[in-house]
Formats: C-alpha cells, structure tokens, sequence
C-alpha cells in the first residue's frame, strides 16, 4: 500500500471511528445539556451516572449471573432511583447555590468512584463488559468495523431524534421548554418546575444508561472512568452552547472526528487533552458556544 491509499484508508478510519465517537459523545452530552438548560444545573456527577450504570450492568451480568434482558432492566430500574435521589436529596436542596451543587455533584461523582472499590462484589481493577451485540466484524474498504459500533451509530441517531420529538411535540416535553425558557412564567402557568427539572435529570440518566447498554457493553469498566465522560461531556457543551440540543450533538461529533483524527495521524496523548483545549479556547473567545446564546445581564 503506497503512502496515499494509506492515507486514504486512515482518513475513512478516522469517518468511521469519529462517528462512533461522536455518537456516543452526543447522547451523553444531550443529557448534560437539557439538565442545564431546564435547570441550570451543571451536574459533575454525569460521568459518574456512567460509570455506576456501567458496573451495575457489568456486575449484573457476569457476578450475579442475570439474563442479558433482566441485566438491562435491573440497569434502568438502578439509574432511574440515582437519578431520583441526586434529585431530592443534593440538587433540590441546593439548587438556589450554584457552587452548592457543583460540591455536591462533584462529591457524588467521587463517591461513586469510591463505592465501586471497597463493594465486597468489586475491586479496584479494570474489567471487560461482555458485549450484548454479537457478529462478525463488516469489512468496509478493507477495515473491520465492529456490527456493535453500527448498531451504536443507528442508536444513537434514533434516541437523539425522540428526544427532538418528545421535546418539540409531547406535552411533557413543552412543559420541559417551558421552564428551560422561563421558570417563573412556567411556574404562573401550573407547571411544577422542580418536577420537571426531576424528570429532566431522569432523562440524563436514562440516555447515560442506554449508552452504557449501547456501547459500554464490550468495553473496559474501571473505578476512575467517569471522569473522562464527565469531561468529554463539558467540552462538548461548552463546544456546542450550553443548554442546546442541536449544539451539542454538533459539538459531539466535531469532538469525535477531532479525537480520532488526532489519534490517527498526531499521537493519542494529544486525543486526550483536546477536549481540556476546547473548553479553554471556547471559554475565551467564545463563551456561549458556536450555537448558543448569549446571555444579557
């Protein structure tokens, strides 16, 4: 293979790895992004939702010996209450103090950190999730693509669309734009605003969980891996406009080809601190992102 077929083949490597990223990046940004918009809450517990869904199903499967199917329904049924509780017991009470629910997210985030290691069921070592999708790899151009990584593409595009349309066209959903837009007005018209900042944050939860499902089957799980989501999650918000839905799945997928394209042709280490790079360089010049508005005191 000469030097341009193989740069061909790393570029369409790059389209199709950077996808995946990008789809992943997308649902767990989405959630990030509608608890900020509804309630501006910057919720540093995100990365940790993935990470207790990724050991709930890990350990669902391979210590309790569950069917694949009672895995992921014990799974929801998990982030669903985590949700509930980080909800009632650290966000409602706080949510007038902006800094007061940083600490507290962010404490919930360690603490799951810190759960996962010292549960008599679990250790402080990486392990591999069993992947739920089966099949042989599908040749494209003559690189194997993973079917699970498709079938995380083909989801991801499905959740982010009902999302849009539950949003856009379900009367719960207006409620949701109604208090992102106006809580007080929302509040004068009948609607209970800390109930749907509630459900909001149940909807996180959820698409944090159906990615756990969708992708974080047949990859590693470790105690300390939900602070790396928990960032890619901000720089993808910060990237795209903190609160907007169509800029965050922007921003996920220019992230994701961004990362793989770094990997492929400057070095993996420089794929890690991107993100870190983005938040700084959009936090100066830009600070309402490329599809955000600005605010007006």
């Amino acid at each position: 293979m000469n030097v341009i077929d193989q740069v061909a083949s790393d570029l369409f490597s790059v389209f199709l790895f950077g996808s995946v990223q990008g789809a992943v990046f997308s649902l767990l940004a989405l959630g990030f992004s509608l608890v900020y918009g509804v309630g501006g809450v910057l919720n540093l517990a995100h990365g940790g939702f993935y990470l207790a869904t990724m050991y709930t199903f890990y350990w669902c499967i391979k210590v309790w010996e569950q069917t694949i199917l009672m895995s992921i329904i014990i799974t929801l049924i998990v982030i669903v209450i985590i949700c509930i509780l980080a909800f009632v017991l650290l966000i409602k009470p706080l949510q007038d103090s902006a800094i007061g629910v940083l600490i507290a997210t962010f404490s919930l985030a360690f603490f799951f950190e810190q759960l996962v290691k010292v549960l008599p069921w679990s250790d402080n070592k990486t392990h591999w999730v069993p992947t739920i999708i089966a099949g042989n790899p599908i040749e494209l151009f003559g690189i194997n693509f993973p079917v699970r990584y498709l079938w995380t593409i083909i989801g991801a595009i499905i959740a982010v669309v009902i999302i849009y349309i539950f949003i856009t066209k379900a009367k719960l959903g207006k409620s949701i734009r109604a208090v992102a837009q106006d809580r007080e007005a929302a509040q004068l018209m009948g609607i209970n605003a800390n109930l749907i900042i509630m459900v909001t944050i149940i909807i996180s939860g959820l698409l944090v969980a159906f990615t756990t499902i969708l992708y974080g089957a047949g990859e590693e799980v470790y105690p300390s891996m939900g602070w790396g989501f928990l960032i890619q999650s901000f720089a993808i918000v910060v990237l795209g406009g903190m609160g907007s839905i169509p800029g965050s799945v922007l921003g996920a997928f220019i992230i994701g080809y961004s990362r793989t394209f770094c990997s492929y042709f400057i070095g993996t280490q420089f794929a890690e601190i991107f993100p870190i790079i983005i938040i700084v360089f959009m936090l100066v010049f830009r600070p309402q992102g490329l599809l955000g508005k600005k605010e007006v005191e």
